[in-house]
């Protein structure tokens, strides 16, 4: 029988979050109200914003997914050298801090870029607008390309090999190997995986405010932003408004799509067997792979590589010095506060499960799935405004930003651990129910000791995304509060080139440092 005191941990948790997520945008609303304006201007200019933020979200996912089959098709053709670092490398892009995205492309396709030096040195002129839309769906493309192309790869590689080796003899085309065996295993994959890159272009922030170029290519967030900044809250509540009620369709879309996609019992295979193609369509692999790959690894060599060359003492200011120590203490803060309710409502969630309590499950997960709809600038703007007699101390500034990274973390540490902390649990339970094992001494002895490794990395996870957030920080920095994405912004909207570069690496650097624990906990396990 399920006690009462099981359920404390996950029930506490889950009201901590509503009753944030809830005042947040309670608060808006009120302040908005009270402020005396009641004019909404839902003029042409709105209307641009919301169909700006739907088409270069649309345009952003068709190219991605199409890069991705693409590449990842290229990939599973043909083996060479490099071939598995390539594919473990390529992820990284996903979870990359956005302003170093945008740092790392105006390094390559810029003014001042690799690219650009390059065509001076050739004598061939080099015109590209990085700044507008074609440096949103760039940086955009970027980001989550690298992301579903590791996924697709892992799919088409999952045709069994019996199914292979007869797709050989009865002399297949590529074409019809595709369509026959292929295509039904990686179309289950492409709906949820476009519903993503659209809700993730759909919020995107950092990059659109700093690629965007002006009005022209303003979307809901950065408009939100604006709304904010000029404290012209009645209409940021309006905004808020519409991109929460477009985020909750989006998220209802992805979990029919998820409810209604069957599971797959698909035979994976552990040989190198590849089918026989011709030599032009290994070349065009290669080509395919060989710009690829230098699309994906060139930003992130010429930060590294140019951030080193740039690099003097003076630019160790304090101002660097006090973003760079806020950074690790929020991203740390942050990283704390998303695992403590994560773990809170998975020790929940484990046991209604284990006691076939699949409904009251649901809806405690559902509470941790609000956070998804209600975007990064709405929760801080919300909490800001409920809580403005203590914005002028630092200490506030910082939980706050805490408190919103660790909540925007949140969904992924709970997809990380709640199928590992069910199994262990149900594997141990009867074991630690006979000995009467429960609380804190359950917590150490089974899950943490049993998933140190993935909690370990959770936490890694969690900090890198905290650490490259710009949303929240955009909003309330200044001299009190510096992050080095504040920092980075600053310098990029100055035009400061060869200091932004250097910020950039740093960034880059402390990404790398996380991944690389991340990396060697989880290679040590194995």
């Amino acid at each position: 029988m399920l006690k009462f005191k099981s359920l404390l941990p996950g029930i506490s948790a889950a009201s901590l979050i509503l009753i944030i997520l809830s005042s947040a945008l309670i608060a808006i609303w009120r302040f908005a109200l009270e402020s005396g304006n009641l004019t909404i201007y839902l003029d042409s200019y709105v209307l641009h914003i919301v169909w700006i933020t739907f088409y270069q979200a649309l345009l952003s996912t068709i190219l991605s997914l199409a890069s991705a089959i693409l590449m990842a098709k290229a990939l599973s053709f043909i083996d060479f050298k490099g071939k598995k670092l390539l594919i473990k490398i390529m992820p990284i892009t996903f979870i990359l801090p956005a302003l170093v995205v945008v740092t790392g492309l105006l390094s390559v396709y810029g003014q001042q870029g690799l690219l650009a030096y390059i065509c001076q040195v050739l004598h061939i002129p080099f015109s590209f607008p990085i700044y507008g839309l074609q440096g949103i769906l760039l940086a955009h493309v970027f980001l989550n390309f690298p992301y579903a192309c590791v996924l697709f790869y892992k799919t088409l590689n999952s045709v069994a090999i019996e199914q292979r080796q007869l797709a050989a003899q009865l002399n297949f085309s590529t074409f019809t190997y595709f369509k026959l065996l292929e295509w039904p295993l990686l179309r289950r994959q492409i709906l949820p995986m476009a519903a993503l890159i659209f809700m993730l272009c759909f919020s995107s922030f950092a990059i659109v405010l700093a690629l965007g170029g002006g009005p022209k290519y303003t979307t809901l967030e950065v408009a939100i932003y604006q709304a904010v900044r000029d404290f012209d809250l009645l209409q940021a509540a309006l905004l808020s408004c519409v991109q929460l009620v477009c985020c909750i369709v989006f998220i209802s879309l992805m979990q029919k799509i998820n409810r209604n996609d069957r599971k797959l019992s698909v035979k994976f295979s552990h040989s190198n067997y590849q089918l026989p193609i011709t030599n032009w369509l290994k070349m065009i692999s290669m080509i395919i792979i060989v710009i690829g790959g230098l699309f994906i690894l060139s930003p992130m060599i010429t930060i590294l590589f140019q951030g080193f060359y740039f690099f003097q003492i003076s630019l160790l200011t304090s101002m660097l010095q006090q973003a760079l120590l806020y950074s690790i203490l929020i991203a740390i803060g942050s990283a704390m506060i998303a695992m403590l309710l994560g773990l809170l409502l998975l020790w929940t969630n484990c046991r209604l499960l284990i006691n076939q309590q699949r409904q009251l499950s649901n809806r405690l997960m559902l509470v941790a799935s609000l956070i998804l709809a209600i975007p990064n600038m709405v929760l801080a703007s919300g909490l800001f405004l409920l809580l403005f007699g203590y914005s002028h101390h630092t200490v506030f500034i910082c939980l706050l930003i805490m408190v919103c990274n660790g909540l925007m973390a949140l969904p992924f540490i709970l997809k990380n651990l709640a199928t590992p902390m069910y199994d262990i649990t149900a594997r141990y339970w009867q074991l630690t129910q006979t000995l009467n094992i429960n609380g804190l001494t359950h917590f150490y002895l089974v899950d943490f000791k049993g998933l140190k490794s993935l909690m370990l990395m959770s936490f890694a996870l969690a900090a890198i995304l905290s650490l490259g957030d710009f949303g929240v920080i955009a909003l309330f920095g200044g001299q009190s509060v510096t992050t080095l994405p504040y920092y980075l912004y600053q310098q990029i909207s100055h035009y400061h080139y060869q200091e932004s570069i250097v910020t950039a690496a740093i960034l880059l650097l402390l990404s790398f440092s996380l991944l690389v624990v991340m990396d060697y906990d989880r290679t040590s396990k194995n």
